[in-house]
């Protein structure tokens, strides 16, 4: 972005400085204190030379322009766009287009900055001259950004994030002052769970036979609204506005693994193979498999992009149970696709208890290789397919996987364990949030090298066209002096752990944030 230099600066207008407001106020000051010497018989009235919907149009400017200058991208993203849809035919529309281009830029969202600038650039082959003063540098971002190989210079921004369980939610008529008081303290994005059954802190279900006693029901429902299942709360519909008046982001936590689906059909679920018992028994999760499945998803998902959520984080398998994953539809796919008989799967799996259950012993067993390295890659299918069809509807739509530290750390297992496969992931384009237990400052020095530089060896091109470089995300303990709620500092925190690839620090706090 270095040779563009010139074009940001040329790019930016002046504000009003200090000085020059302070002369405006003192002049319109001079003219009431004349006119009152002029020994009028009425007390002049004070009244504004703008009317209240271009007072609140000027206000929203001045917020955007605001997050911009402060470096806060993502809320100057938030404010452009609310400003561009609530005045389409402002005198300022192709400027905000331009500062909108120039804010996803600095969050290294490609898509969207290339989107604004060719509504600047106007039609191909339309003459310059009839176009607006900004058409010309919209068309030197495009063909910088056709021709850009490495990350911008701006690629260093990012969220500092707050994850909320529901559990810590605050009540709905507070909502407005907690989500003020978040974003004065630096946060500039929270992680809030779609469904009670998609908190990072739900207990994993057991991998173990059922036994007679039951275990206890949890309550389940979807906190959006929706029509494909129980609806506990429309959150959603409160949060999200909320946010997006002060410019934060709200991302959707939510396990499709567990989704909160009416689909009780016992064909829709997984079973979980024994082979100590050579016996299948009902597994709570959802077949991603099963084309029924896949179009109540789509429908749920569609559902909760209605509720202006900025992106959605998929959560990881919590249990280690993928390998012995099974289904008939599943079965009869993989002998279909693969030829090869699924009792050799079983066979394979039974073998697998009998060795030691690391990488050197596994590597011989082409059948399980076979197995697991096919599931895995038709579920990725599935997720990337989910990711195109909401995309296509909202592009700036972030989408983030889950993903275990073996993933990184043990390629192998995590495929095993988990269906897992990072490299692949991030080639499709999808976000990739480093899971488990929340870590400290250290912990995530550590896990920067093992993404180092991974953002720029998976830069897709589609038609020609730059795609927005995939991005990682962390979760971070919150330090325990920001215990209670007050989170001040955590912005600074986050910026010095940021690296040009762990973009994005999620803070979990351990206790329930205090409501002002």
């Amino acid at each position: 972005m270095s040779a563009d230099f010139f074009y940001l600066l040329d790019a930016r207008r002046p504000v009003m400085g200090r000085r020059a407001l302070l002369s405006v106020l003192g002049a319109s000051l001079l003219v009431t204190l004349l006119a009152g010497c002029a020994g009028s018989p009425t007390i002049p009235v004070a009244t504004s030379t703008e009317t209240p919907s271009v007072e609140a149009e000027t206000r929203l400017w001045y917020q955007a322009n605001s997050a911009f200058s402060d470096g806060r991208y993502s809320a100057a993203i938030h404010l452009y766009e609310r400003y561009l849809t609530t005045y389409p035919k402002s005198r300022r529309a192709n400027e905000a287009h331009w500062e909108l281009g120039q804010s996803y830029e600095q969050m290294g969202e490609v898509t969207g900055a290339l989107k604004e600038y060719r509504i600047l650039a106007g039609p191909e082959g339309a003459p310059v001259s009839s176009q607006s003063v900004y058409a010309e540098r919209a068309l030197h971002r495009i063909e910088a950004l056709r021709n850009q190989s490495t990350v911008p210079a701006g690629a260093r921004s990012g969220h500092t994030a707050l994850y909320v369980s529901f559990s810590n939610l605050p009540p709905m008529a507070q909502v407005e002052s907690w989500v003020r008081q978040l974003s004065a303290q630096g946060v500039s994005a929270i992680l809030v769970d779609a469904s009670l059954e998609s908190s990072f802190t739900r207990p994993p279900t057991p991998t173990v036979a059922p036994t007679s006693t039951p275990l206890p029901t949890l309550p389940t429902g979807a906190l959006f609204s929706t029509s494909q299942g129980p609806v506990m709360t429309d959150w959603f519909s409160v949060l999200v506005p909320q946010a997006h008046e002060v410019g934060m982001s709200v991302f959707a936590v939510l396990d499709l693994f567990h989704a909160p689906l009416s689909d009780h059909r016992q064909e829709s679920r997984m079973l979980l193979y024994d082979p100590t018992r050579r016996k299948v028994h009902p597994w709570a999760q959802f077949d991603l498999l099963a084309p029924p499945v896949q179009q109540e998803l789509a429908q749920l998902l569609a559902d909760l992009l209605r509720s202006g959520v900025d992106g959605m984080v998929f959560r990881a398998r919590a249990e280690n149970s993928f390998a012995y994953e099974v289904s008939d539809g599943v079965l009869r796919q993989f002998e279909t696709q693969v030829r090869q008989p699924s009792s050799e799967v079983a066979q394979a799996l039974r073998e697998r208890m009998t060795v030691r259950q690391d990488a050197g012993a596994l590597a011989s067993d082409k059948t399980l290789w076979r197995w697991v390295g096919w599931k895995a890659r038709q579920e990725l299918d599935v997720l990337a397919r989910l990711k195109k069809y909401l995309q296509k509807a909202v592009p700036r739509l972030r989408m983030v996987l889950e993903i275990h530290p073996e993933a990184l750390s043990n390629p192998t297992s995590a495929l095993v364990n988990y269906g897992e496969d990072a490299a692949e992931a991030r080639r499709r384009g999808f976000d990739l949030l480093l899971g488990g237990p929340s870590r400290e400052a250290s912990d995530v020095r550590a896990f920067g090298g093992a993404f180092k530089g991974w953002s720029r060896d998976v830069i897709q091109s589609e038609k020609g066209e730059p795609q927005t470089l995939p991005q990682g995300w962390v979760l971070l303990r919150t330090p325990a002096e920001h215990g209670g709620g007050m989170f001040t500092g955590l912005a600074q925190q986050a910026d010095e752990l940021r690296t040009p690839d762990i973009r994005h620090l999620v803070f979990v706090p351990e206790a329930a944030p205090a409501v002002p």
